[in-house]
């Protein structure tokens, strides 16, 4: 008996490939992220910044992104500290579609995929690297961080094209 050719994605798949992705930074110095705020503004990702530790917490408490870059270092504690702070509740599920008006239902959250985590720093250190791995986080990144880290996360990457801004006549 044959079976007509079914698609390996199921729907929660095409939903989640579908829906803008939410990432969260954890960084005072906002400016090494010019190509996350263009992305925004152009609608590509949803993107939520917390400039220390305490503001993750609470983002943690009340919503779910897709990718955390938490900086190695914050203003009031080290970003691998907040890891062990962060880590029951930004690796439960993906967006929170009372959130974000995401198509997931709250019935099949753990059907998609997890939150993403990195650390980012200003220069590689083998400690740190190894530090961020061992904390289960997904890789460890040195500035400058690009929209790549999609596609490294297993997401689409949005064209470097639609970036660019259209001359004005």
């Amino acid at each position: 008996m044959s079976t007509p050719h079914q698609s390996s994605q199921g729907p929660h798949d095409r939903v989640a490939a579908q829906r803008t992705r939410e990432i969260v930074i954890v960084d005072s110095a906002i400016h090494h992220y010019a190509d996350f705020v263009a992305a925004a503004r152009k609608g590509i990702i949803g993107l939520h910044f917390c400039a220390d530790g305490r503001a993750a917490m609470r983002m943690a408490k009340r919503f779910r992104a897709d990718i955390w870059l938490v900086a190695g270092d914050l203003p009031d504690m080290s970003g691998f500290d907040l890891l062990d702070m962060l880590t029951e509740d930004i690796e439960q599920s993906s967006v929170d579609p009372l959130r974000s008006g995401s198509a997931v239902s709250l019935g099949h959250l753990d059907e998609v995929a997890k939150s993403r985590v990195y650390v980012v720093a200003d220069e590689y250190r083998i400690e740190d690297e190894q530090r961020a791995l061992a904390a289960g986080v997904a890789g460890y990144r040195v500035r400058p961080v690009t929209l790549d880290i999609l596609s490294a996360a297993g997401f689409e990457t949005p064209a470097p094209a639609s970036l660019v801004a259209a001359p004005r006549s």
